[in-house]
């Protein structure tokens, strides 16, 4: 199971993310985010993947990628 938190502050945007990161966690993570994205139009982000004990690695960079293109913000993550 996954728990996130996210947090806005500073004009950045922080997503700590905890346990099991499965893809169907990730797509859900994904959607959130980038609903958060369309509506305030936040470009900074950083995203907390320290307490991850597993992470589907291919759908999370899939995420990170798919950021870049359609967004281009500052996303920094935290390992």
């Amino acid at each position: 199971m996954l728990k996130t938190e996210i947090e806005f502050s500073r004009n950045t945007l922080y997503v700590s993310m905890k346990g099991m990161a499965n893809s169907k966690n990730i797509l859900e993570l994904k959607r959130k985010l980038y609903y958060i994205l369309n509506e305030y139009g936040v470009t900074d982000i950083i995203i907390d993947i320290k307490d991850v004990v597993a992470l589907d690695k291919e759908t999370f960079y899939e995420m990170l990628d798919d950021y870049d293109i359609k967004y281009g913000g500052n996303l920094n993550v935290i390992e």
